[in-house]
């Protein structure tokens, strides 16, 4: 509680400094929200959806989108090792298998394990901006939305020009990007190519990590064509990564491909966008490093959707219809041969009544599985301007998980899947307040999660197997508190403040011992201010507070300074700068301070 305490005066110390200033700027008018059929703008949403901008990914000076999501109060990033290499997300609460991350509406989902979530091949010189929705995403984005969903949003420019970035620091540190935005015409394409490597901040626990990306889009006709394709490849120590800690000896290789290939075209009120995608992993698991041979699982996953999705405006608001059809299939040494298909339906529609005050959007996605049979997540967003800048929104969501094939066939020495196990359900509702001026955005709500039939690994004693099952209920009711404040030319030219509050209770089972659900965030703190000294100085200060339930709280500092001029950039940045000692899960400690000196440079 003492971490707890300073990092709560700092809260305070914070909020008066805003208060003292008045040349406050946030413009949020032209943000869209993407999402696949009912695109509005951020201001008129009825649902909690936190935005990472562009201006947040430069301050921060992340080298992966693990960093970018740690400064969003709700979302827990459970990391083993340093920069990206391996890490579980959760949305309030969730476990690593019930949030859902997207890539321009793709969805990244491995049918294998969620631990494979975070494997994208995106580079920060690639992205435009993150959503991050919490809260049940199903009925806008279908199932594994459990506890809410990031949508990546890629860009395009239409300005030619070729970047380069450049960074070393301690433990070995290697990290370079060249990106070419190379528009024809009306062809606008862009292609990055990203490496960063290491030695590892302790032993076995280097990485190679390769990252290709190509995006582009054409307007053809009355539509838009939109490619986009991408390669992971990450080869890294896992040092007590899984199972245990004093499986020092791991190892593991991950080749993550995706590919989409989409078109948006106009007929009149109608907006209609089919689109075809494909996303492949292959992992290679080592128990020793040093003699692979003693044991190893060799898992590859493909994933092909096809989709189509329509929208049409009318006088009452939007309607939105969509169908998609997915393939799911696994080849492995140790989980065998299994393959799933899926066809789902949505369809929503934004009412907007009462002159543009009121807007009630209600929606359904109906999921037929061919192993699980149909599955129905309907859903509310209802949304009541009080004034310009106040605006009252509530929703309720019904949403479910099927197993894994992890869960349901895995097994090893030490772990055995279950092929009993039946889908994991929660109901959510939401009942907040957003408040939005030039210089400020707030938004405070308030949830509660019910969840049945959860899912999570046990044994009865140490001595057992681990082996998931589901267990009768849990609950989730919580706090949420995000905070932006702009402060144009003045010295602290931005602040936010997130803050999260989590009581999650379970049912009592007959396990001595459960793998995940007891790892959720209680308490969540973080503050992040930054300076501009001049128009070529910069400091970006970030501080995060985090008390999970299993392990001991800890605050953890990361700063940067920045120097701009003209096209280039330097920059000095430090992670974990007071040397705090600190796990993310319960088997991997964290790195300590690690400096890190950088460069980039644009040719136009």
């Amino acid at each position: 509680m003492k971490n707890f305490r300073i990092t709560l005066s700092m809260f305070f110390l914070a909020v008066v400094s805003y208060g003292q200033t008045d040349s406050l700027r946030v413009d949020l008018s032209d943000i869209v929200i993407k999402e696949n059929r009912i695109n509005i703008p951020f201001s008129d949403v009825s649902r909690n959806i936190e935005l990472i901008s562009q201006a947040d990914i430069k301050a921060i000076r992340a080298t992966n989108v693990n960093e970018l999501l740690q400064t969003v109060a709700g979302v827990d990033i459970r990391q083993r090792g340093s920069n990206g290499v391996q890490a579980d997300l959760s949305i309030r609460g969730g476990t690593f298998e019930q949030s859902l991350v997207l890539i321009n509406g793709v969805k990244m989902i491995d049918p294998q394990t969620g631990h494979h979530l975070m494997n994208l091949p995106v580079a920060m010189d690639d992205i435009e901006r993150i959503e991050i929705l919490k809260g049940p995403a199903a009925r806008v984005y279908g199932q594994n939305g459990f506890a809410g969903a990031i949508n990546i949003i890629t860009k395009v420019t239409d300005e030619r020009q070729v970047s380069l970035t450049t960074e070393t620091g301690d433990h070995g540190l290697f990290n370079n990007t060249v990106r070419a935005a190379l528009p024809i015409g009306d062809y606008r394409q862009s292609i990055t190519y990203n490496y960063n490597s290491s030695e590892g901040y302790r032993d076995n626990t280097d990485y190679d990590i390769h990252n290709l990306f190509y995006q582009s889009q054409a307007e053809l006709g009355a539509g838009t064509v939109n490619i986009f394709g991408g390669y992971s490849s990450r080869d890294f120590g896992a040092n007590g990564f899984y199972g245990n800690e004093t499986f020092t000896d791991q190892y593991e290789e991950v080749n993550t491909s995706i590919l989409s290939i989409g078109l948006e075209q106009k007929a009149g009120t109608w907006k209609i966008a089919p689109r075809i995608s494909w996303r492949r992993n292959y992992d290679n698991w080592q128990f020793l490093r040093s003699n692979p041979e003693v044991f190893q699982n060799f898992h590859t996953t493909h994933v092909i959707t096809g989709e189509l999705n329509t929208s049409k405006t009318h006088k009452l608001g939007i309607l939105g219809v969509g169908v998609e059809f997915n393939n799911i299939d696994i080849e492995s040494n140790n989980l065998g041969e299994h393959s799933r298909n899926q066809l789902g339906f949505h369809l929503e529609n934004r009412f907007v009544l009462a002159d543009e005050r009121l807007d009630i959007t209600p929606g359904i996605f109906i999921l037929e599985i061919s192993d699980f049979g149909t599955q129905v997540y309907p859903g509310l967003d209802f949304g009541y301007r009080m004034n310009a800048r106040t605006k009252l929104f509530f929703n309720l969501g019904y949403t479910s998980r099927i197993p894994s094939f992890t869960d349901l066939y895995y097994e090893d020495r030490g772990n055995v899947g279950n092929p009993e196990l039946t889908e994991e359900s929660a109901f959510t509702g939401e009942l907040g307040v957003k408040y939005t001026t030039r210089n400020a955005l707030v938004t405070a709500s308030i949830f509660s999660r019910r969840a049945s039939d959860m899912i999570d690994w046990f044994r009865a004693t140490p001595d057992d197997k681990w082996m998931p099952d589901n267990f009768a209920e849990a609950t989730y009711n919580g706090f949420d508190l995000s905070t932006t404040f702009s402060f144009g030319e003045s010295l602290l030219s931005s602040l936010k403040v997130n803050y999260l509050y989590l009581d999650a209770s379970f049912e009592d089972n007959d396990f001595a011992f459960s793998r995940n659900v007891l790892e959720n965030l209680r308490h969540q703190l973080v503050i992040n201010p930054r300076f501009r000294f001049s128009d070529q100085w910069g400091f970006h200060f970030l501080m995060k507070y985090n008390d999970r339930v299993s392990l001991e709280d800890y605050t953890v500092v990361d700063a940067s300074l920045n120097y701009q001029m003209n096209n280039m950039e330097l920059y000095l940045k430090a992670t974990n700068l007071f040397d705090t000692d600190y796990r993310e899960t319960n088997l991997v400690p964290m790195p300590n301070r690690w400096v890190v000196v950088g460069g980039r440079i644009t040719i136009k």
